[in-house]
C-alpha cells in the first residue's frame, strides 16, 4: 500500500453505501389504505358467495327430498285408495253373488255320479230337509244323516244327466212335486230314471234334497 494513501477506519460505512440505502428507503412507498380495504372487501365477498352457494345447495337438496317424499306419499295414498276400492268391490261382489259356485255344482254332480256321498257333507247347511217321493220322508236331517239318506241313490244306473232340457224341468216343476224344482235347483236324472234335486241358500249351502226312484212319479 502506498504511504500516501490513507484509509478511513473509524467503524462507519462508506458514505456511498449510506446514500444507496437512503435512496432505497425513499423508493419504498406505503401500501394505500384503500387497497387494503379493497382486498378485505374482495375476501368478504368471496366468503359470502361461498356461504350463499352452500346454502342454496342445501336448500335445493332439501327441496328435492321434500318433492320425492311428497311423490312417494301421493303414490302410497293412491295405492291405499285402490286397495280400498278393490276390497269394496270384492265385498259387493260377495254380497251380490248368491248360491253355489260353478265349482261347487261340478263337485256335487261328481259326488252323485261316483256315489261318493260323504263328499257332500261339507256342502250342506247345518240342517237339511230330505224328502223321498211317495214316502214324504225324511224331514229335517243333520248333514251326516243326509249323507246316509243319499245312499238310496246307489242303486241307480249311471250315467247321471245334470243337463236336463228345460221342457223336462218345466214339466216336473208344474207337477205334484213342483216345489222341489225351483229355479236355481241342481237336478239330475240317472240312466234308469232316478231323480235327485238339490236346493241352496244364499251362501251356496245345500238346504233341501229331494229324490225319487222313478221319474214317472213326477
Amino acid at each position: 500500500m502506498d504511504d500516501n494513501q490513507t484509509l478511513e477506519i473509524d467503524g462507519n460505512e462508506p458514505s456511498d453505501s449510506k446514500q444507496k440505502r437512503a435512496n432505497v428507503k425513499k423508493d419504498k412507498k406505503p401500501v394505500p389504505k384503500w387497497l387494503l380495504w379493497l382486498l378485505v372487501l374482495v375476501l368478504l365477498l368471496g366468503v359470502g358467495a361461498g356461504v350463499y352457494y352452500w346454502q342454496q345447495q342445501t336448500v335445493t337438496e332439501q327441496s328435492n327430498k321434500i318433492t320425492t317424499l311428497e311423490a312417494q306419499n301421493a303414490k302410497l295414498k293412491k295405492q291405499v285408495k285402490d286397495l280400498k276400492s278393490d276390497l269394496s268391490d270384492a265385498e259387493k261382489s260377495a254380497e251380490e253373488s248368491t248360491g253355489p259356485s260353478d265349482d261347487d255344482l261340478a263337485n256335487i254332480q261328481a259326488a252323485i255320479s261316483t256315489e261318493n256321498y260323504a263328499a257332500l257333507e261339507g256342502y250342506m247347511a247345518d240342517s237339511v230337509t230330505v224328502i223321498l217321493a211317495a214316502s214324504e220322508g225324511l224331514g229335517e236331517r243333520t248333514p251326516v244323516q243326509a249323507v246316509a239318506d243319499l245312499a238310496y241313490l246307489s242303486d241307480a244306473d249311471t250315467p247321471w244327466d245334470f243337463a236336463l232340457d228345460s221342457a223336462t224341468l218345466s214339466g216336473w216343476a208344474s207337477g205334484g212335486y213342483g216345489v222341489y224344482f225351483p229355479d236355481g235347483a241342481l237336478v239330475g236324472r240317472s240312466a234308469d230314471g232316478y231323480v235327485v234335486s238339490f236346493q241352496f241358500n244364499d251362501a251356496g249351502d245345500i238346504t233341501d234334497i229331494f229324490f225319487t226312484g222313478s221319474d214317472e212319479l213326477l
